[in-house]
């Protein structure tokens, strides 16, 4: 014969372990880290990242040391002004990401209390599949490195297909390493000053 009773105990102890899981969940900071830890960098991206796991996205978000939040589909891409770009045998139309950043719509944030703050701030890209890059600011401000990277929507004159709506393109690298399909975030970072 089957204890009734051992049925309710089992599924009294499954509601206490749940208990306790979600109590000591709610003890942590953000992204997992100790309490009194700063969040991970990649809060806004893990998010977006989560949300398009399916694959291609239909729009992208700007966030970070920015002046406003952005989020841009193909049409708003498409609004900015078009540079194209040859990386090997593939030639790739968009935006410049210097242009990107520094859009109306969006607007870089350096900390002026700094000399030369661009060069300590950079843009962690990611995409759908989580897969991400970092840029250094430095590197694509027109007034020090001037080196084209590209949010592109089109190659060889059509669109991206599998590589989805926009992909990160940078172009000079010896390897495309930094080339991030399917775009999910651009966060905007300013590293914290040395001692």
């Amino acid at each position: 014969m089957k204890d009734r009773t051992l049925f309710p105990r089992r599924l009294c102890g499954a509601a206490v372990v749940a208990a306790l899981l979600s109590v000591l969940a709610g003890c942590a900071a953000p992204g997992g880290a100790p309490a009194g830890a700063a969040p991970a960098p990649t809060t806004a991206a893990a998010a977006a990242t989560a949300a398009a796991s399916a694959g291609e996205s239909p729009s992208f978000t700007v966030s970070g040391a920015v002046a406003r939040r952005a989020t841009f589909d193909l049409a708003a891409l498409k609004a900015l002004p078009p540079i194209t770009q040859t990386v090997g045998s593939n030639t790739y139309t968009g935006v410049s990401l210097w242009t990107l950043l520094n859009d109306s719509a969006v607007g870089l944030k350096p900390d002026t209390a700094l000399h030369n703050p661009m060069l300590s701030m950079y843009a962690l890209v990611t995409g759908t599949d989580g897969y991400r890059a970092v840029v250094a600011l430095g590197e694509i401000a027109p007034e020090f490195g001037n080196r084209p990277a590209i949010v592109a929507y089109s190659v060889n004159g059509a669109p991206l297909g599998r590589s989805g709506m926009a992909r990160l393109v940078v172009t000079g690298d010896s390897k495309p390493g930094r080339s991030v399909a399917r775009l999910a975030a651009i966060e905007v970072f300013a590293a914290k000053p040395g001692r």
